[in-house]
């Protein structure tokens, strides 16, 4: 990658690291509207649970997200983070994830709320931009992997 420094190249996967972060807490704290931090304008968006029903735009994911119940409890675990720049404004990922669930009128006791019996593992790929605000998610494809 000659046209960019190593700074200039490890800033770039520093903040395209940030938003696969920044994106299971917006969901998890279901601050939907927050959404537009992490994706692009134009973003193309498909849930691990329904891969053949693409989202596009962002005003749509946002819509997904805030018809979803609102009695969802969901914790992201995100890891294995990997990041490629491709060019100063390109780059692709993909991030491991272990979602959790509950239902938030469950009992809350000491130790929390009894999650879900069945949670799951999947993966995201993703396409990164940069745009005028800063790096976006410009495509998010999920892939459930396996569940309990």
């Amino acid at each position: 990658m000659s046209e960019l420094s190593e700074t200039e190249r490890r800033n770039a996967e520093q903040a395209c690291q940030a938003l696969a972060i920044e994106y299971a807490e917006i969901v998890d704290t279901q601050d939907y509207a927050r959404l537009r931090e992490v994706f692009s304008e134009d973003a193309l968006f498909v849930r691990p649970t329904s891969p053949n029903e693409p989202i596009r735009g962002i005003d749509n994911i946002i819509a997904s997200f805030t018809s979803r119940p609102r009695n969802r409890v969901s914790q992201h675990f995100v890891c294995n983070v990997r990041v490629t720049v491709e060019s100063a404004d390109a780059a692709a990922g993909s991030c491991r994830i272990l979602l959790y669930i509950a239902d938030a009128s469950d009992p809350e006791t000491p130790e929390g709320r009894h999650a879900a019996a069945k949670q799951l593992m999947g993966v995201y790929r993703d396409r990164f931009v940069r745009t005028k605000n800063g790096w976006r998610i410009a495509e998010r494809r999920g892939n459930t992997l396996m569940h309990t």
